[in-house]
């Protein structure tokens, strides 16, 4: 297996994960990041972030 294709996998994972955890904060369940900023603009960098790394892994798996 290739490293790139490994970082790919890698990238398609985080991106899964940053938009299950921008959904859990549209459900109201609590997150560190609503200390610093209110619901909506957590789900928001939440969901840039999880776009940023289905983009990398985009990347680096085709």
């Amino acid at each position: 297996m290739r490293t790139q294709t490994l970082f790919g996998i890698l990238f398609l994972l985080g991106g899964i994960f940053q938009s299950i955890t921008a959904y859990l904060i549209y459900q109201g369940h609590d997150h560190y990041i609503l200390r610093f900023a209110n619901r909506k603009l957590g789900m928001i960098i939440y969901i840039i972030f999880a776009l940023l790394l289905f983009l990398l892994a985009y990347i680096n798996l085709f």
